[in-house]
């Protein structure tokens, strides 16, 4: 395991360094020309170092240091991201695995047909849909923003459910409820393709596992369908899609970034066209960074921990070299 997580961070930290070359060219594009290999390689440790100690560069519109200004609009990205996450996992969890015990059945076509749909609809338009029909015609939904601007929730940690625990106890079930219901929507739209792309993989992972000799001495000894499913099928075919699923934060970050402006989320994303819009090369090039890196290490991270519960997923690894 020892060895295998050593890779691991060197594949971490040599990303890093290329995602920092790439920043670096742009940086220079923007400034001065390089005079010699010396002076490159000096700028370029420089440059790393700075990012590595969160200095990112002052941004040329505000006036503000960049990474002040990622720390209040990250978060508000990130919980939108955990919530669609949860809520894929939520739904797509039973449905792959239905969809996995009822190989070549019409519960398993059912599901992929509508997994099939899901996937194909553009996030911006199934947005914009859900706000003109549950929001401006039904009125269930607020149309925009994160929380009810009368509202005063302190920004403790960015994270508008957590924060809502340091108002006074009268006031924090209505800021919650408003929070949520703000949450709701965006949340529905942005979980939609991971959850397909659960839903298909788990499918896949459950109809393997389910043909394996140990399921059938297991349906020889009398379990039932559910008891073999939550016993013994389960956890096996969970862990092996992990990584995947690891990959699909960089999409959900990607389309969080679309929704934001739709919804007018006050997240990273909002922030960052606001920047294109606004020609502030420095915010764009350290939100970038930022964000890449974040991307990165979700990987990394999600990788280690499925090589910690599955240690078949090592082996493979070791296979493949």
């Amino acid at each position: 395991m020892l060895r295998y997580l050593l890779r691991r961070i060197n594949l971490l930290i040599i990303t890093f360094l290329i995602i920092n070359i790439i920043a670096f060219v742009f940086q220079q594009k923007q400034s001065v020309l390089i005079e010699s290999d010396d002076m490159w390689i000096s700028q370029y440790l420089q440059f790393v170092w700075h990012n590595l100690n969160g200095d990112l560069g002052i941004s040329s519109v505000t006036g503000k240091p960049v990474f002040d200004e990622l720390i209040v609009f990250l978060p508000a990205t990130l919980e939108l991201c955990f919530s669609a996450f949860l809520l894929s996992f939520l739904v797509g969890i039973p449905l792959g695995t239905l969809a996995g015990i009822y190989h070549q059945h019409w519960i398993r076509n059912t599901i992929l047909s509508l997994t099939m749909i899901g996937y194909s609809i553009p996030v911006f338009w199934l947005a914009l849909l859900l706000v003109m029909n549950s929001s401006v015609l039904l009125g269930w939904f607020p149309v925009s923003g994160r929380y009810n601007l009368l509202l005063e929730i302190p920004q403790i940690t960015g994270f508008g459910i957590i924060d809502v625990m340091w108002l006074e106890p009268q006031a924090r079930w209505p800021a919650f409820m408003s929070i949520l219901s703000h949450l709701l929507l965006p949340t529905i739209v942005l979980a939609v393709v991971p959850t397909t792309e659960v839903i298909r993989q788990l499918s896949n992972s459950m109809a393997q596992v389910m043909s394996q000799n140990y399921i059938k001495a297991a349906a020889t000894k009398g379990l039932s369908k559910t008891q073999i499913v939550m016993r013994h099928a389960l956890h096996n075919a969970l862990p092996p899609i992990l990584p995947s699923l690891g990959l699909q934060f960089g999409n959900v970050l990607t389309m969080a970034m679309v929704l934001e402006v739709v919804f007018a989320w006050p997240g990273i994303g909002r922030w960052l066209i606001s920047s294109i819009y606004q020609q502030d090369y420095v915010a764009i090039q350290g939100g970038m960074l930022a964000i890449a890196t974040l991307v990165i290490c979700t990987f990394v991270l999600t990788d280690i921990f499925t090589a910690l519960i599955h240690p078949l997923r090592r082996r493979e690894v070791y296979a493949q070299q």
